[in-house]
């Protein structure tokens, strides 16, 4: 529950014995106003469970007892009531009030699928670095008459004929949503068409269709452009049924499609393997701009910090935003995971009630507490993507939990991808000397001491 905020409480009641109406109060307390008819009348138990609905005001927060009087019975619900975590990690960000960073990548992209003469985009990042994020702010800001789909493997399917289809069935979906239009209808073969289909002859229905559905919006508006806003595009570099083979259908027929079809233009996003698509071997060479997603500076992360903080009445001490950065290494989800975390922890060690007038406070002690989590808990961070790793990316981490690595030819590629993967930091020493040498080291402090702890 929100503090000091009208909230719907629901609570559902049973009694398998009862058939007359029961009447059904919550107990008037200090700590929150009733906002809602009490008692209610509860009725029908014999079609089941039934529920109840309460709003309920606090007037403070922390733990709040809620004593619920149905006939001779009591039942005690506890609630906690704390002002809004404006923190997210592990999901994408669609709120744009709570989206920070990545203005030059955004505008770039924005600028490049809108002008006259399109560009397409190619985002690349490690895991969690926000290009799903990315996608879902630039989702937000094409506004008709620029066509805007945000496509997942899961939405499109990875067969040929799944993948192009859905693209048409979704435009479809996203006119009829947002201008009320109803679009042309997809022919008999575009529908129906399976794995037996012949690739060629799919694509020739699939073509005179997408015409139609061109033509339609041009008729709308001069301006009318289709955005294909493609996450996850790893997909498209293994197709079982063709493996190890670099001309994929798939890759092959949306270059034709970005190259002939000038309302069409596409923006996708996958970690650095996707750069093997555009490479002088593959079918999408030479047709992308490469926008590469690296982590925050620090200016980018304390804004990240303080600002959602600020917009939810928080405050973040000095010291506890210095250990953030420290032991986030200026990763977005690493940030975003301790703020959330550290205020967690804030609000489960109140002991008196908050003064809503005053900002609340996150210090050290709630900061380390959110580190002493994430090391404990599986699947933050480094431990979950460390299975995946090579074993000599894996080993030359092991080195660094020491100290700083010299690169050198041996392991210059290794440190690359590992740079590549916001994991590593490179920084050049003895710059005003002829023996000037580049030093590498472990991004995130959590990573570091994850590492440590795994040789203990």
């Amino acid at each position: 529950m929100r503090p000091h905020q009208n909230n719907v409480f629901v609570i559902e009641f049973s009694a398998s014995s009862q058939v007359e109406p029961v009447e059904v109060e919550l107990a008037r307390s200090e700590q929150y106003e009733i906002l809602s008819p009490n008692p209610i009348m509860v009725e029908r138990f014999d079609k089941g469970p039934r529920k109840g609905v309460f709003i309920i005001h606090p007037n403070t927060t922390g733990t709040i007892p809620l004593n619920f009087r149905m006939g001779e019975m009591i039942k005690t619900y506890y609630v906690s009531a704390h002002p809004e975590n404006p923190y997210i990690f592990g999901e994408p960000i669609k709120d744009e009030h709570l989206f920070f960073g990545r203005v030059a990548e955004l505008r770039e992209i924005h600028r490049g699928v809108t002008k006259r003469n399109k560009q397409n985009f190619l985002i690349t990042g490690p895991r969690r670095a926000g290009k799903t994020s990315l996608l879902f702010q630039l989702k937000t800001r094409l506004q008709y008459p620029f066509v805007s789909l945000m496509l997942t493997p899961e939405k499109m399917g990875h067969e040929h004929h799944q993948m192009f289809r859905s693209i048409l069935l979704q435009l479809g979906e996203e006119v009829r949503e947002n201008q009320d239009e109803q679009p042309p209808p997809l022919s008999l073969d575009v529908k129906t068409a399976g794995r037996e289909t012949p690739i060629d002859l799919f694509n020739f229905h699939f073509e005179r269709d997408l015409k139609k559905h061109l033509a339609w919006l041009s008729r709308m508006s001069d301006e009318a452009r289709v955005i294909l806003l493609l996450d996850e595009a790893t997909f498209l570099l293994a197709d079982p049924s063709t493996a190890g083979n670099t001309s994929d259908t798939r890759q092959a027929f949306l270059r034709h499609l970005l190259q002939t079809y000038e309302r069409v233009a596409c923006v996708l996003a996958g970690t650095p393997q996707i750069l093997r698509m555009t490479s002088i071997t593959s079918p999408l060479y030479n047709i992308f701009s490469g926008v590469k997603l690296r982590g925050f500076s620090r200016e980018e992360t304390e804004a990240l910090i303080r600002e959602p903080a600020r917009q939810a009445n928080i405050w973040f001490e000095d010291e506890a935003v210095s250990r953030i950065i420290e032991y986030g290494g200026c990763s977005p989800y690493y940030t975003q995971a301790l703020c959330s975390l550290s205020l967690d922890h804030r609000y489960e060690t109140v002991t008196a009630p908050l003064d809503p007038n005053e900002p609340v406070s996150v210090d050290l002690v709630h900061v380390n507490a959110a580190i002493r989590r994430i090391l404990d808990t599986v699947d933050y961070g480094l431990q979950s993507l460390w299975g995946a790793l090579e074993p000599d990316e894996r080993e030359i981490l092991r080195e660094m939990v020491a100290g700083p690595v010299i690169v050198c030819q041996n392991n210059r590629d290794v440190l690359s991808r590992l740079v590549d993967m916001s994991l590593v930091d490179l920084v050049a020493r003895d710059q005003t000397t002829p023996s000037q040498r580049t030093f590498a080291s472990i991004k995130a402090r959590l990573d570091e001491e994850w590492l440590r702890l795994q040789g203990e």
